[in-house]
C-alpha cells in the first residue's frame, strides 16, 4: 500500500478530532445565557468571559473542518458499495449541510467573543446576535447524514449493523431537539462519530479486498492467453 493510500485510510479518524475539539469548545465557553437572557445579564457575562467565548468558537471551527473530511470519507464508503449513487449522494449533502451550519454557529461565538464587551456596542445588537448564538434548530445535516450511514449499513454492510441502528435512532432523535431526547442525541452523536471513524479504519470496506481478489482470475489467465 502506497503512502498516500495508508494517510487516505486515517481521514476517517477526523471524527474522532471532530468530537474532541466540539467538546472542548463547549467546556471553553461554558454556562451560557439562555436566548431570553437580559441585556443586563448579557453585558455582565460577556465582559467577563469574552475572551472564553472567543477561544471556543474557534475550537468549534476547526471541529466543522474535521466534520467535513469525516464526512468525506463516510461518502467515499458509501459510494463503493453497489448502493444507488443517491445514498452516497446524500451523505456527502448532509455533510455539507452541518459542516456549513457549524462554521456559522462557530463564527457567531467568535463575534460574540470579540465585540460582546465592547461598549459601543448596542444592547439590541448583542441581543440579536447572542440569540443567534443560542437559539436551537434542527440540524438537517446531521440527520441526512445519519441516515445516509445507516441505509448502507443495513441494505449492503457498508458499517457494522450495530453502527448503522445505532446511526438510525439518532437521526430520529435529532428531530425533536427542544426534548431532552433531542439534546442527549446530539451529543451521542458526537460519540458516533467518533466510534464510527475508528471502525472504519481497523475495518476497512470491504470492496478493497474483493477487488484483489476479483483480479487474480486475470492474472493467472494471462500466461493461457500468451501462450495462444
Amino acid at each position: 500500500m502506497s503512502d498516500r493510500n495508508r494517510l487516505a485510510r486515517l481521514v476517517p479518524l477526523a471524527g474522532v478530532v471532530f468530537a474532541v475539539l466540539t467538546v472542548a469548545g463547549y467546556l471553553t465557553i461554558g454556562p451560557f445565557p439562555d436566548s431570553d437572557a437580559s441585556i443586563t445579564e448579557l453585558t455582565s457575562f460577556y465582559a467577563a468571559n469574552h475572551g472564553r467565548v472567543a477561544t471556543g468558537g474557534l475550537l468549534l471551527s476547526l471541529a466543522a473542518i474535521f466534520l467535513a473530511l469525516f464526512g468525506t470519507a463516510v461518502w467515499a464508503r458509501i459510494r463503493a458499495t453497489d448502493l444507488h449513487p443517491v445514498v452516497a449522494g446524500a451523505a456527502l449533502v448532509g455533510t455539507a449541510m452541518t459542516a456549513v451550519a457549524g462554521v456559522d454557529s462557530a463564527s457567531a461565538y467568535s463575534i460574540l467573543g470579540e465585540i460582546g464587551h465592547q461598549q459601543g456596542l448596542s444592547p439590541a445588537a448583542l441581543q440579536a446576535w447572542h440569540i443567534r448564538g443560542s437559539a436551537g434548530v434542527i440540524d438537517g445535516g446531521s440527520v441526512i447524514l445519519l441516515l445516509a450511514a445507516a441505509t448502507a449499513g443495513i441494505a449492503d454492510r457498508a458499517f457494522p449493523r450495530w453502527l448503522a441502528w445505532s446511526a438510525l435512532a439518532l437521526a430520529i432523535l435529532q428531530l425533536i431537539p427542544v426534548s431532552p431526547f433531542g439534546f442527549f442525541a446530539s451529543l451521542l452523536v458526537l460519540l458516533w462519530t467518533a466510534v464510527t471513524g475508528v471502525v472504519m479504519v481497523m475495518r476497512p470496506a470491504d470492496g478493497v479486498p474483493a477487488t484483489t481478489e476479483a483480479a487474480a482470475p486475470a492474472v493467472r489467465g494471462g500466461p493461457a492467453l500468451t501462450s495462444r
